[in-house]
């Protein structure tokens, strides 16, 4: 394996320390939608560092929703830029920006012929600073484009893959195309896949640097509401290759890191696919279908195509749901972002992940309510940029939030690390009757060590107090929990870190 070990690439029980700063309200209204889900390139980060948007929302017609565009430039947040200007519904818009600035926007729109859903698209020229029109893409009457994914070449051609039910036989049957766009044409359609049973899932593909186009999806043609994902490859010479079957689950999320590429997955845990009627619950929340987060990793020099890693487990098994799971590479190697939990309590985890295994999952944006679509860009210096719509328990309208991570490194210039506490085993674990949780804290100080559940509430603590610098041991009482998963969290002076505990009996 060539240099299959690059110490990108984090050991497994590594806690990976909170450096994110405080969320930010950006859009903020009634009814209001963001679109950052399995394959949506909702955000794209230009070479000039800038930050750009897109989402889909009713606030300036309440019942009409439209496309809007916002950019983040030295740090500030411009106004929503209404990008379509129909009636009914348009949803689902994905952007793509090439190496001079021009922005393509595609979404899905109802206004020619409700129910039925046509693609849309408009475009941004860099020259000249100005917005097309919003214009009729693919039109095909009685017929649906369902969320569709576009990606950008540095020289300017535009890669274009969507969901369309044309062939289907029921409202649920889609297949998917492809076309491009060069030199302001657009090609003609080619289809892609000829399944044609109950396939609705969300394209998701990313390019590499040697101009490869990598495309994954999910479908559900070999038994109702049991998922696999696909995978097919277009050279740079325009040739597709054959599909491939990767196994059970839905594919979230793409990242390329020093050769590999690093695919973010969620499963459903084995009962699920027993269950008749019950879809997966990545699209229908309120199913609360148990699911888990998981990658998998192929090196992109190997002509076959062979994963190294695959179905490598990260969040915690049981009765949790799992909302996106946003990958991206940054400064210090590949983070892994999801959210995660039940009954309208939903947090922020994150990981890094790599090749040797991945960090402990921790804890760092609890909430109380309900989380929908996330997604995390890399910077221009490295850092890591994340937006999530999120809405209070009983409220009705999403805001959106960002979150900016600067990832320092582990030292500076001169050799100097920051302290920071660090989180050792959990012994026995699982467990049925208490463990010992060890841990370093880097100077003396107030330290909290406290159990959470996986919707993020503490059921526990184990110690408030002084502790003296140096490694500790504290006995966790585990009576009246019941069992599933857990976390130990230890806090001193502002750093946190946390490690899994599962509770068997």
């Amino acid at each position: 394996m060539r240099n299959a070990m690059l110490v990108l690439f984090l050991l497994a029980g590594v806690v990976l320390a909170n450096t994110w700063g405080e969320p930010v309200p950006i859009v903020t209204t009634d009814a209001v939608e963001y679109t950052g889900g399995p394959g949506t390139n909702s955000q794209v980060v230009d070479d000039n560092g800038t930050l750009h948007m897109v989402f889909y929302s009713d606030h300036e017609e309440p019942g009409n929703t439209e496309i809007y565009y916002m950019n983040n430039e030295g740090g500030t947040w411009s106004e929503p830029l209404r990008l379509s200007h129909g009636e009914n519904y348009s949803n689902g818009p994905t952007m793509a920006i090439d190496a001079r600035g021009n922005i393509t926007v595609v979404w899905f729109d109802y206004r020619l012929e409700y129910p039925y859903s046509d693609l849309y698209w408009c475009r941004y020229d860099a020259a000249t600073g100005t917005w097309s029109e919003d214009l009729p893409l693919v039109v095909v009457p009685g017929s649906q484009q369902v969320v569709p994914l576009v990606v950008a070449e540095p020289s300017g051609k535009v890669h274009l893959v969507w969901s369309d039910g044309r062939n289907g036989d029921r409202p649920a049957d889609f297949e998917l195309y492809y076309r491009y766009l060069e030199k302001g044409q657009w090609s003609d359609e080619v289809r892609l896949t000829y399944a044609g049973r109950y396939f609705r899932w969300v394209p998701l593909m990313k390019l590499d640097e040697a101009g490869n186009l990598h495309l994954f999806w999910s479908d559900e043609r070999l038994a109702r509401n049991d998922w696999f994902i696909y995978y097919k490859k277009l050279s740079p010479d325009g040739a597709w290759s054959e599909e491939m079957n990767l196994g059970r689950g839905v594919p979230m999320d793409i990242a390329i890191y020093n050769g590999y590429l690093f695919l973010s997955q969620i499963h459903g845990l084995e009962p699920m696919w027993e269950i008749p009627g019950v879809d997966t619950g990545i699209y229908k929340p309120e199913d609360e279908v148990p699911t888990q987060v998981r990658y998998s990793v192929k090196n992109l020099s190997d002509p076959d195509d062979v994963w190294v890693l695959r179905d490598m487990q990260v969040s915690a098994l049981g009765d949790i749901h799992v909302k996106q799971a946003a990958v991206s590479a940054c400064r210090t190697g590949v983070r892994l972002v999801w959210g995660q939990g039940s009954e309208n309590h939903y947090n922020l985890y994150q990981s890094n992940i790599g090749l040797e295994g991945q960090s402990a999952p921790t804890l760092f944006g609890p909430l109380i309510g309900d989380s929908r679509q996330i997604s995390l860009t890399e910077g221009k210096n490295g850092d890591l940029n994340l937006i999530y719509s999120y809405t209070g328990t009983g409220a009705s309208g999403w805001d959106i939030y960002y979150r900016h991570d600067p990832v320092p490194r582990e030292g500076n210039s001169d050799g100097y690390s920051p302290p920071r506490i660090v989180l050792g085993s959990i012994t026995p674990n699982p467990t049925d009757n208490g463990a010992v949780v060890s841990f370093d804290v880097p100077t003396t100080g107030n330290v909290e060590v406290a159990v959470y559940d996986t919707a993020g509430r503490r059921v526990g603590t184990v110690f408030s107090g002084t502790l003296t610098a140096g490694r500790h041991e504290l006995s966790v009482d585990t009576t009246g929990l019941r069992s599933g998963a857990y976390f130990v969290q230890a806090t001193s002076d502002g750093a946190s870190a946390s490690a899994p505990l599962v509770i068997s009996r």
